[in-house]
């Protein structure tokens, strides 16, 4: 059966996580009370670490909605890190869009790309098998296709940080607000069926 890690916002105070066993940092950011939604951003990252490591990754989806404060993403913006095994995040583009970037263990791809999501929520969602089939979508309509990317690879997932895993300078434009997200692992066993976990899910 599927196990779950979920984060929840009550009011203002810090997330309370259930699940998968594991702890939040200390000092994760607080939720907006205007709307519910967290800052991200230096200093700002939410991170959580598992007990007992994800290992035998053979599959990923992700899904996250963001808001970019600004009309342009003019440096790298880091979203998600799942370990060392993979990143998503933004790299500007042009003055109104922005390259989806994804990388799986040593191996960097620009997926697709997206409309800077300043004035409203934007869901992306990254969906990876290890046959090599990755796929972005952008609300719903696939924008990115590759169909080796990552090929025979095989995850070992211990944490899941959303912004940056290392403290960077206060640079506002790194900023981002997020709102839904789940993390979802297609995890492999020797001579049985395999199993979906839930690793992280705000619904």
């Amino acid at each position: 059966m599927p196990r779950s890690v979920s984060y929840e916002f009550p009011d203002q105070i810090l997330p309370t996580c259930q699940g998968l066993p594991g702890s939040l940092a200390p000092g994760s950011p607080t939720a907006d009370p205007a709307d519910g939604s967290v800052r991200i951003g230096p200093a700002r990252s939410l991170h959580y670490q598992l007990d007992t490591p994800l290992c035998d990754v053979i599959g990923l989806s992700c899904r996250v909605r963001i808001k970019y404060p600004t009309p342009t993403v003019t440096s790298s913006l880091q979203i998600l890190q799942l370990g060392d095994a993979f990143d998503l995040g933004l790299e500007p583009l042009t003055t109104c869009r922005a390259l989806v970037r994804v990388r799986l263990q040593q191996v960097s791809h620009d997926l697709g790309q997206v409309a800077n999501p300043s004035t409203r929520f934007v869901e992306l969602r990254f969906d990876w098998h290890t046959s090599g089939k990755t796929f972005l979508r952008v609300d719903g309509r696939l924008v990115g296709y590759h169909d080796t990317l990552g090929r025979g690879r095989r995850l070992s997932i211990a944490d899941v940080t959303f912004g940056p895993a290392t403290s960077l300078p206060q640079v506002p434009a790194q900023q981002y607000q997020l709102d839904e997200f789940s993390v979802r692992a297609l995890v492999g066993r020797p001579h049985r069926p395999h199993r979906h976990r839930t690793v992280v899910h705000r619904p």
